[in-house]
């Protein structure tokens, strides 16, 4: 499944009292991640992944410091199966990303399609606690607020040939003490369709909000599968209060969608519509 794709221009936040610091990185740094996703359909279990990534705090061509990230693992669980898939894993470039102010945090070509689940998701817990979304606004005086609107493009043009989400992100302190900060970071629907619908039928409202997600998959037999609804997700993060590196953290994905099976290309026919609600739990955790 997908993940949203930003790219994000992180601004500094400045004119306050700063109670989450800033992303402190050393050169020559080295940590690793484990992701861990499982996902049911239409309240039946679908499968498990685990991944694992590697950080190493490099100069970029400019200077500055940020993570250059190697994927080195991955397994598949199914109820049918288990797969080792470590040579998938390890075919994606290695790629920078930084929680710096002033750094972006861009999405590298999606070459390897069953890696872009992990790349994306990656991504977007690390957007979530970035300077982008203004979280070192958080503070006693200011638990909470509301920020940006965020449009998203997941496309990976070899099995998502499109892909757009439209999200509201809120900010929220829970917990600050000398060791560690807590945020919750929710991505909403907005209150209007924010994303220019593929079909009529996208435009008109299912639920009990306006769409905000849309994506074609590719199919079989040059066929595709259109996909639409409404899609939130909320993620908590936990991060060092010295360094501000992101220690854990949650994603709690929620898609309630409608699906035309095997449509035609120019998505005018297709073979079924049903209902599909996907739930997707995430969990990032630093290793040492």
């Amino acid at each position: 499944m997908k993940r949203l794709l930003w790219l994000v221009c992180i601004v500094p936040a400045m004119g306050w009292s700063q109670t989450i610091k800033f992303r402190k990185y050393r050169k020559g740094e080295h940590f690793l991640y484990q992701l861990t996703t499982e996902s049911t359909r239409n309240n039946q279990p679908d499968i498990k992944t685990i991944s694992v990534s590697s950080h190493t705090v490099i100069e970029d061509s400019a200077g500055n410091l940020a993570e250059q990230i190697k994927w080195i693992g991955k397994k598949s669980i199914t109820t049918k199966d288990t797969l080792r898939l470590d040579s998938v894993a390890k075919k994606v470039p290695a790629y920078l990303l930084s929680l710096l102010p002033g750094a972006q945090l861009k999405i590298p070509p999606l070459s390897i399609p069953e890696m872009t689940g992990e790349i994306t998701d990656l991504n977007t817990f690390y957007t979530a606690v970035s300077p982008a979304l203004h979280i070192q606004r958080l503070g006693p005086n200011y638990l909470s607020f509301r920020d940006s609107v965020l449009k998203g493009n997941f496309a990976d043009h070899q099995q998502i040939l499109a892909g757009e989400d439209c999200i509201e992100v809120t900010q929220k302190l829970l917990v600050r003490d000398n060791d560690v900060i807590i945020v919750e970071t929710s991505f909403l629907p907005p209150s209007y369709t924010g994303i220019t619908p593929l079909i009529d039928t996208i435009g008109k409202q299912l639920f009990n909000v306006p769409n905000n997600f849309q994506m074609v998959r590719r199919g079989a037999e040059n066929k595709v599968n259109l996909l639409w609804g409404v899609e939130q997700f909320i993620i908590t993060s936990t991060l060092d209060n010295r360094t501000g590196q992101l220690l854990k953290a949650e994603m709690i994905n929620q898609l309630s969608l409608r699906m035309r099976y095997n449509s035609s290309e120019d998505l005018k026919t297709y073979e079924a519509e049903i209902p599909l609600t996907i739930r997707r739990v995430l969990h990032l955790e630093l290793l040492k």
